[in-house]
């Protein structure tokens, strides 16, 4: 009989890695299914274990106990990595060694800047290394905290038709994928290989690695497992419901601390990761202009495209990572209407075509940046380079004048708008079919409760089941509620039930014709075989569970809109930056920078020529003295700075769209990334619009202020001028 977990996982990887998994005794053919994930599982390790596993191989003589990494080792375990501490410290040497190598050479050559920026990206990868179990095992906790709301809500369901344990659990493992259904299904899969001799033994093997994941679940769990002690059913009823308020209770309780905890850190992101920098980006060129030998346009691009977004993406993350697990989306993958992952389904003459969306996403941004790329390779990249082998006081160039044409600038704001034209395609079309599946999906959720109220006050008349349902349907008819979600699929119900003679049970479940082949929701198809049956067993049986059904359904549904009101101000903030503020700001600093460096190249331009038409007397034949002073032979051109702030403002609204999802909807793929298309497409028009009006005004700005420049400088140098004449000709007169 195995012990502890790890012996269990031991025996597992034991019977997996022989090939005998599938037919040994250890393995019923019940639980096959469970087989084949342990064996993906077990077989198809994590980059970083794949990486963790090479490390601890080449460094091998790092030798670190488990016990000297206690919580290291606890991470390891609550997030099921299979490696072990000694190879996470492994994992980080190397990488910190191979960022200290890789510098070597570009050290040699004398690229001391490049070399710099390796160490220091080795040094975080390195970081990120050795605190990735601690990250994996949040998000862990996270998946399995959002699994026990569901997992509970499972079990009580079922447990008012049926109070048995076993059968509640196996139950509930039908449709838990996550870290909490697979050990359920460890359990069940121990006790029929006899391994355990009871579900409490599996569950105290358990319960230590519960308590480190989600210790609220513990303690509603514990509560529900009195419920087999109750011989009466009033109050075997008192457990359940006490069990799932409990586990709610604590999930929004958790929440609450975690929403009044959110506004810091936020907060930093958005002054330090957005902000600032944006700012920041005015200074520049001013800078460039007066110390183009101490500033290099790499660090710039370096520094705002690969560091800053770098950064953001990390904190984030560990925002995002310590979010508790309250309520998942529903899961529509399993719907055969839906495409394929990556793919858009196209109906075209009742034919359909399954469109490939990275594809063509990369092809209509190439074509929409093709402009803006031809004229930075061909023209703005070879002209900045030969300017910087001018001489300091040389003028300008006719080709680096181009750059400070406003339409040349406009042009390269294809770069940007073909990115997140691109990025739009990608998320949008890989999603919002599935989206579209899940709002219905969704609203029927919503609604269960109320509907169920509504269905389960008809039995108090002893009346069958496809009464109620057309009763109901009749209902939804006269208050004209046609278009909800819930009235097409009870009236789907009613049609199969009348046409083809089917029971309640046939017209949802039949393999061909039920209706939740169209619906795939789990709470759904599990409300329904209740409803099924317990239908069976007289009106009175299915009025008490659906009732308490419902009751349960509309706590959660409060909880979850509570949860959804304590986060609603911080995802609404994120949201105004992300579609708003991020790309305003931006388009308004790439325009004032544009026109700062415009501005001082127009008066550059005059005052040359107001010192070239006063050129005589005691001025002399030397003119440079505006271009010794101001090199504009080594400012960044507009067109590559706008390109910068573009790319920048992308990478920004793509990152803010992330921390705006992941912390209302949690780990929800769908949700995210349509968060992103969306926020992409209006950041991009805003930043488009803003740039184009800011620009066009403050050009014209600039052009009367150049005008009024060379008209003072006129005023102040002519009476000099004159001054120097007559004394030139008096000279000449003696």
């Amino acid at each position: 009989m195995p012990k502890s977990i790890e012996e269990i996982e031991a025996e597992v990887k034991r019977r997996l890695a022989s090939g005998n998994g599938q037919t040994s005794d250890f393995v019923s053919q019940q639980f096959t299914s469970f087989v084949q994930e342990e064996h993906e599982e077990v077989m198809l390790p994590s980059f970083f274990e794949q990486y963790a596993n090479f490390a601890g191989r080449i460094l091998s003589f790092i030798d670190v106990k488990d016990e000297s990494q206690p919580q290291m080792y606890e991470d390891i375990q609550v997030a099921r990595l299979h490696i072990r501490p000694k190879q996470v410290i492994a994992a980080a040497v190397l990488t910190l060694m191979l960022g200290i190598f890789s510098a070597v050479p570009f050290l040699i050559l004398g690229w001391v800047d490049f070399a710099f920026f390796l160490v220091v990206t080795g040094i975080f990868l390195a970081y990120i290394a050795y605190t990735y179990p601690s990250y994996a095992s949040q998000i862990t906790k996270i998946r399995a905290q959002q699994e026990s709301l569901l997992a509970l809500l499972y079990i009580t369901i079922y447990m008012r038709v049926n109070p048995v344990l076993e059968t509640s659990i196996a139950f509930a493992t039908e449709h838990l994928n996550g870290p909490l259904g697979k050990d359920f299904k460890r359990i069940l899969w121990l006790l029929d290989g006899g391994k355990i001799s009871s579900l409490q033994e599996g569950f105290n093997l358990y319960m230590e690695l519960w308590l480190k994941r989600n210790p609220d679940f513990v303690k509603a769990f514990m509560i529900l497992l009195t419920v087999t002690s109750q011989p009466d059913k009033e109050h075997q009823s008192q457990i359940l419901d006490k069990a799932l308020s409990t586990l709610l209770q604590d999930t929004y309780e958790k929440m609450k601390y975690y929403a009044h905890d959110l506004k810091n850190p936020v907060m930093i992101i958005n002054t330090f990761g957005l902000m600032l920098p944006l700012i920041g980006l005015i200074a520049f060129p001013m800078i460039s202009v007066f110390m183009s030998a101490s500033i290099k346009i790499s660090y710039l691009f370096f520094g705002y495209i690969v560091i800053l977004p770098a950064l953001i993406y990390f904190f984030s993350n560990r925002i995002l990572s310590k979010r508790p697990g309250a309520f998942s989306a529903p899961d529509v993958s399993a719907n055969p209407k839906l495409p394929p992952k990556g793919k858009y389904r196209l109906s075209i003459k009742n034919k359909n075509y399954l469109i490939p969306v990275l594809p063509v996403a990369i092809i209509v941004a190439i074509l929409i940046m093709s402009p803006g790329l031809f004229h930075i390779f061909t023209k703005t990249i070879p002209t900045f380079i030969e300017a910087q082998q001018l001489p300091p006081n040389a003028p300008p160039t006719a080709a680096l004048a181009a750059e400070y044409d406003p339409k040349i600038i406009f042009l390269t704001l294809t770069i940007p708008v073909g990115i997140a034209i691109g990025i739009f395609l990608f998320y949008y079309g890989r999603s919002i079919q599935k989206l579209q599946l899940r709002n219905e999906i969704i609203e029927i959720e919503e609604d269960l409760n109320t509907s169920l109220y509504n269905i389960a006050n008809q039995f108090t008349e002893d009346i069958p089941v496809e009464i109620a349902v057309e009763n109901f349907v009749a209902s939804y008819q006269i208050m004209n509620l046609k278009k909800r979600q819930i009235f097409n699929l009870f009236n789907s119900i009613l049609t199969k039930m009348k046409s083809m003679g089917l029971t309640f049970a046939q017209a949802v479940f039949h393999p061909q014709y039920g209706v939740i082949q169209e619906y795939p929701s789990t709470l759904l198809k599990e409300i329904m075989w209740i409803f099924a049956e317990s239908s069976r067993k007289g009106s009175q049986v299915i009025y008490n569970i659906i009732q308490k059904i419902a009751v349960y359904l509309d706590n959660v549904k409060k909880i979850r809109e509570l949860i959804y009101d304590l986060l609603e101000e911080t995802v609404t903030s994120v949201r105004m930056q992300a579609k708003f503020l991020a790309p305003f700001i931006a388009a308004i600093v790439g325009s004032l920078t544009g026109v700062i460096i415009n501005s001082l190249y127009k008066m550059l331009q005059q005052l040359e020529k107001v010192m070239a038409a006063f050129a005589g007397g005691t001025m002399g034949q030397d003119t440079t003295f505006f271009t010794d002073f101001i090199n504009f032979t080594k400012v960044t051109p507009p067109t590559l700075f706008q390109v910068l702030v573009g790319i920048y403002t992308i990478e920004a609204v793509f990152l803010l769209s992330q921390l705006a999802s992941g912390v209302e909807n949690g780990f929800d793929d769908v949700a995210r990334d349509i968060e992103i298309a969306k926020n992409i497409l209006i950041s991009i028009i805003v930043y488009v619009a803003v740039t184009i009006i800011g620009s066009s005004f403050l050009n014209q700005l600039v052009l009367h202020g150049a005008r009024s420049v060379s008209g003072i400088v006129i005023m102040f140098l002519l009476p000099a001028n004159i001054t120097s004449s007559r004394k030139s000709n008096l000279n000449k007169n003696r």
